[in-house]
Order: structure tokens, then C-alpha cells, then sequence
């Protein structure tokens, strides 16, 4: 009799693993088409989600909410950030929504704190960085890239009929690598944003060249330069552990709803 009973208690132990493994594969493997940023306080009761277009963010106060969409998104695109730096992105959001849903395409923020990270800029110099310099130092380097096609402009075979400036697939690289090599709390959201959201496509060479010719140039798919934490970030591991927690609670609570309802049968 005790030996049916363990069996039964290694049987149901190992359906528990197994029901948590399912239920955490579309968690940990997410849609990679969702194009928006979770930017959550460390309470989760405050939350702003950047979008890729327009409305560029909105905010979230409600805390089951909040932790619903945290638990279902991609962790790549999921940052939990301090709650003063979530309040400067409430404010620029909510500055943003003033302006109204009907913003020229290719706008979008410029992440508070910088003068380089976002469409455009608002420095009035080469010089001029934002409160978060060392961030928006990639940017402005970035920005700067010397190989760029513009919007609706065609060089050496292709064309961009986006609205934003494409860059040479090195700069991205680059300006990725920039912000890696920072690994804050800033650099890495505005890591996840650019490469793991707005995705914006880069263009290199086809090799190899004609000895007659320029090299043809096309274009590489944006998943290649995914923007993957640093190692010493640990967040990633952190909403892995919160999500499988979150999960095994919830099938423990249904079986206890299960046991207690077959108890009165």
C-alpha cells in the first residue's frame, strides 16, 4: 500500500513538472512579432509599454494587469527598472499623448534623460548629451553612423521605403555592442526597444565584389542582431524563476480546488 502511494506521489510530482514545462513554453519561446517593451517598477503596481508605432506608450496602474501582461510577454521584452526611472517614462509619455495619435510616421519618444535616443534629437550641439551621457553617447554615435540610406533613397541596388534612416549593419553592431558593454538599467531597455521591438533592418555588402564594380548592397533580417542582456544582468533569470513560480502556484491551487471538491463527492 505505501509503495502505491509513493508511486502515485512520484506520478503526480512528475505531471506537475511536466504541466509547468508546457505552460511556461509559449512564456519563454513568446510571440517575437509583439512590438512593444514592458517597463515596469519594482512593485509592479506602475508600468509603461513602449510601442514601435503610434500610440507610442501607455500606461498601466492596475496591478493585476500589470502582472498578467508581464507573465505572458517575451522576457526579452520585459525591464524592471526603478521608480523614478519609470516616472520619468510616465511623464514622457504622457507629454507624447498630448501631442495627439496623428504623429508623422517615423516619430515616436525620445527615451527621457537623452537628447540622441529617438527619432531625431533635441541637442542643439555634437556636444550636448543628456543626464544619462554614457547611453546617449551610443546613440549619438549611432546616429552618426557615416553609411546610412535615408528614407525613400536608393544606393547600389536597394531602396528604403521606410520612414526611418537605415544604417550599415557594422553600426548597429556597434551601437548594440555600446550598449551591452553599459549594462544599465537604461542601456538595456533601450537595447530591447531597438533591436528586440522596433527592429529596425540594417544593410551590409553582398560578397564577393566584382573587381569591376561597388559591392551590391542588401539587406539582413533583424533578428540576426537581436539585443541579448549581458551576462551580468540578471533580470532575464529573474522573470524566468517569478514566471515558473507564478505558474507552479496556480496549478497547486487548482489541485487543492480539485481535492477538496472530489473530498464532498
Amino acid at each position: 500500500m505505501c509503495q502505491e502511494k509513493k508511486k502515485k506521489k512520484k506520478y503526480d510530482y512528475e505531471c506537475l513538472m511536466l504541466a509547468v514545462f508546457l505552460l511556461l513554453i509559449p512564456t519563454l519561446w513568446g510571440d517575437e512579432t509583439e512590438a512593444s517593451v514592458l517597463v515596469a517598477d519594482t512593485t509592479m503596481s506602475r508600468m509603461v509599454e513602449l510601442n514601435a508605432d503610434a500610440p507610442f506608450c501607455a500606461l498601466y496602474t492596475d496591478r493585476g494587469v500589470i502582472q498578467k501582461m508581464v507573465l505572458g510577454a517575451d522576457p526579452k521584452k520585459v525591464r524592471q527598472m526603478s521608480s523614478n526611472l519609470v516616472a520619468d517614462l510616465e511623464e514622457t509619455c504622457k507629454a507624447s499623448r498630448d501631442k495627439g495619435k496623428n504623429q508623422p510616421a517615423g516619430g515616436g519618444l525620445i527615451y527621457p534623460g537623452t537628447k540622441w535616443c529617438g527619432p531625431g534629437t533635441l541637442a542643439k550641439s555634437y556636444d550636448e548629451l543628456g543626464h544619462h551621457a554614457a547611453e546617449d553617447a551610443c546613440c549619438r554615435e549611432h546616429d552618426h553612423c557615416p553609411i546610412t540610406i535615408s528614407p525613400k533613397e536608393c544606393i547600389h541596388g536597394i531602396c528604403n521605403n521606410s520612414p526611418f534612416t537605415r544604417s550599415h549593419c557594422d553600426c548597429d553592431a556597434k551601437f548594440r555592442r555600446c550598449l551591452q558593454n553599459l549594462n544599465s538599467e537604461v542601456a538595456n531597455t533601450l537595447g530591447a526597444l531597438f533591436f528586440n521591438v522596433i527592429q529596425v533592418t540594417c544593410f551590409k555588402e553582398r560578397r564577393p565584389c566584382s573587381q569591376w564594380q561597388s559591392c551590391l548592397l542588401v539587406w539582413m533580417n533583424s533578428t540576426r542582431y537581436e539585443y541579448i542582456n549581458s551576462p551580468r544582468d540578471y533580470y532575464t533569470y529573474k522573470m524566468f524563476f517569478y514566471k515558473m513560480l507564478q505558474t507552479m502556484r496556480e496549478i497547486l491551487k487548482q489541485k487543492q480546488l480539485s481535492s477538496w471538491h472530489m473530498s464532498f463527492d
